[in-house]
């Protein structure tokens, strides 16, 4: 470990005794949110709001070891008892400023939790001042105690995910880092940790998802794998997969080759026309395969993605939630040549909450997640969240809605039939769906706005007022 390294697991020692005493505070008594009235805003009717646990506020993201949420914060890690989610009660804190681990991630089985240290993420507010990124280590088996366990500095840092069951982990991030010197512009590509041993990390040799715009190495944001272990990494340019365990066939040059997660094998995935940091001010954010997912009879073909664009001067600027055809880029042309062909995948539909019921405006698409049955929920800042049937990936259909005013929705994740809300402003919302969205998306109806009296223009029933401008309605 890195002098920097031990110098990090002194200062988390230090957090932690901070926060095991607001731990043994919070033990006292149950904590839990106040419940009761859903938040002013927009929500369907088919949305049940649970309760809101405003201690988690600035919350980024979430993941669950069976009925244990781990909340990761601005502000630090929290954890909570699920078990009965009407009533969450926290079980242990650890304060400390994390700038962003915006997709933290766990190990189930040997009960760790992974944070990704940004380059930017040392200091409040967010500076480059500290030079490199990490990738810190907790045992979470007492879910009232982050244990530290290692701390890895890598040249870059934003969301780190296991890969083959976390035996690796991938980190991805946009800050550059004095480790590493090589001019790659806008971002870096992935950097691989063996974590066999979590205790002792060790780096892997080369940088992964290299070439990814056309053939320059560029901003490798995020990772998920689907299903059958395919690592799905989202970034500048576009979305690839890669198979990180077994042995398989490299499309790209025809030979057999083991597959880790320091030398994976290129699956499938590439360019897309949306997230291009020169030509749309964005990324694509994160990308997830359903393999139960139907396209023209076949399965396994659709890719989930969602573009980043926030700040946009129009709605048609700002980041979508795309569907796209896996077929055609199986025999490595998103990796082949792709400086010369600027290869594209080839896109189903798009969909953003612009004009759709529920919706006070247009905001970027964020993280979402997937039940299983081409039922997604997905975050959109201010317009919260979205429930979207995709049993036809042609045409998305949205199902449900729930868009407190004072939203600013990072993510929304399944758990027990339950969803949790990270949300920046409100902390974690609990809700669920009610009717047929709850048993199946295909089987919900539509949300569909109420239709305006015949003849009736919006701009004859919206008039404007002196303090409220284009928000007050002529009865």
């Amino acid at each position: 470990m890195s002098r920097i390294g031990r110098a990090l697991v002194v200062l988390q020692a230090l957090a932690l005794a901070a926060g095991g005493a607001t731990a043994a505070r919070a033990g006292a008594g149950p904590l839990a949110g106040p419940g009761g009235a859903p938040p002013a805003g927009a929500i369907s009717r088919n949305v049940q709001f649970v309760t809101n646990l405003p201690e988690a506020a600035s919350a980024i993201s979430i993941n669950f070891i069976g009925d244990t949420m781990f909340v990761s914060s601005v502000k630090g890690l929290l954890s909570y008892d699920v078990s009965d989610p009407a009533n969450p009660q926290l079980l242990g804190a650890l304060p400390y400023y994390i700038w962003e681990n915006e997709d933290v991630d766990v190990d189930t089985k040997r009960h760790l939790l992974f944070v990704s240290r940004d380059p930017r993420g040392f200091t409040s507010p967010a500076t480059t001042a500290f030079p490199d990124g990490a990738v810190e280590v907790y045992d979470v088996s007492d879910p009232h105690v982050f244990r530290p366990v290692s701390v890895t500095t890598l040249p870059t840092g934003h969301t780190t995910t296991c890969v083959a069951q976390c035996k690796w982990t991938w980190t991805g991030g946009p800050a550059t880092s004095d480790i590493d010197k090589r001019d790659w512009g806008f971002g870096r590509p992935i950097f691989a940790i063996d974590m066999h041993d979590p205790a002792h990390p060790v780096r892997c040799a080369k940088p992964i998802d290299t070439g990814r715009s056309d053939g320059k190495t560029s901003y490798a944001h995020d990772v998920q794998v689907d299903a059958r272990g395919i690592a799905w990494v989202s970034g500048d340019g576009g979305v690839r997969g890669y198979w990180v365990s077994g042995t398989h066939r490299d499309p790209v040059d025809g030979k057999r080759k083991k597959a880790t997660g320091c030398s994976p094998v290129p699956y499938a995935g590439g360019g897309t026309v949306l997230g291009r940091y020169a030509t749309r001010a964005g990324l694509m954010h994160n990308a997830w395969r359903d393999v139960g997912a139907r396209l023209d009879g076949t399965r396994g073909n659709v890719l989930y993605a969602t573009e980043e664009v926030t700040g946009a001067s129009s709605c048609a600027g700002f980041g979508r939630f795309a569907l796209y055809d896996l077929r055609g880029s199986y025999g490595g042309a998103g990796w082949r040549n792709i400086k010369h062909t600027h290869y594209r995948l080839r896109q189903l539909s798009t969909w953003t909450p612009e004009k759709q019921p529920g919706s006070s405006g247009c905001d970027s698409a964020h993280y979402f997640t997937d039940r299983g049955d081409q039922l997604v929920a997905g975050a959109y800042y201010t317009q919260g969240t979205r429930f979207l049937d995709l049993s036809d990936p042609r045409h998305p259909r949205q199902v449900g809605y729930y868009r407190p005013d004072d939203a600013n929705t990072w993510a929304a994740y399944w758990h027990e039939g339950f969803v949790f809300i990270a949300d920046l402003t409100r902390g974690v919302d609990v809700i669920r769906l009610t009717g047929a969205a709850a048993k199946g998306g295909a089987s919900a109806p539509a949300i569909t706005a109420p239709a305006l009296p015949a003849g009736r223009q919006l701009s004859v029933v919206a008039r404007p007022q002196r303090h409220w401008h284009w928000m007050c309605i002529s009865p």
